[in-house]
């Protein structure tokens, strides 16, 4: 079957794409509210978004898992975008059609799983997107208290310790206690630079212990640079 280019969309002045409504509005409770009637129109319509969420990308993202029939690969990397585009186009379960809100709900069921460099991809990219920290945010919610439980954790230690740190050496008495201490503050302080591009609201609203780490490290404790 041919699917035509009916609906041209111009995307927050980036880019413009022409797409077929039906395919779109089947997945997107906005697009099908927006056309109503007009949707068996056979003119070309255009639609233009000044504010869709990672722009031209999250869109491009959005058509393709309506062309796809509801299938899309969501990855740590990708699932913030999807999730913030699927609410921003309310691409809500209506019982007949796969839903892109539900499912990037559901990939957060494994978050616990993810690497500490994946965390930092998905929390940036909450920041990136304007998630506001005064705002209800599920999926910022989830990464962000993912990443606290790391920091808090008794059995967590840096995800970049080297092997070669935990092999026995012989050394004399004052050369273990000076490993030992730049091996304590790094224990202590091994996530510090990662959280430095944090947003100074999202972390007096959403992390007053992390706010309480930040200065427990720079001032309680003289590591150097940190």
């Amino acid at each position: 079957m041919q699917v035509c280019c009916d609906l041209e969309v111009d995307v927050n002045g980036e880019e413009v794409f022409m797409v077929d409504k039906k395919t779109l509005a089947s997945f997107s409770k906005r697009f099908g509210g927006l056309f109503g009637n007009s949707m068996d129109n056979s003119g070309n319509l255009k639609v233009v978004f000044h504010d869709f969420p990672g722009g031209a990308v999250g869109f491009e993202l959005i058509a393709r898992f309506c062309y796809n029939n509801g299938r899309t690969q969501i990855t740590p990397a990708s699932v913030v975008l999807l999730n913030c585009a699927a609410q921003f186009m309310e691409m809500e379960s209506d019982g007949h059609r796969p839903s892109l809100l539900n499912q990037t709900k559901k990939s957060l069921d494994g978050i616990s799983f993810w690497s500490w460099s994946e965390l930092l991809v998905a929390l940036k990219e909450c920041q990136d997107l304007l998630l506001s920290p005064s705002k209800p945010s599920l999926i910022l919610d989830k990464v962000l208290d993912c990443v606290v439980g790391r920091l808090v954790s008794p059995i967590v230690a840096s995800p970049y310790t080297s092997s070669s740190e935990n092999s026995s050496f012989q050394c004399s008495c004052d050369t273990r206690s000076s490993y030992s201490t730049r091996n304590n503050s790094s224990q202590v302080s091994w996530w510090f630079e990662d959280l430095l591009f944090l947003n100074i609201d999202l972390i007096d609203k959403e992390l007053p212990f992390l706010q309480a780490l930040v200065r427990y490290v720079s001032s309680g404790f003289k590591f150097g640079k940190y």
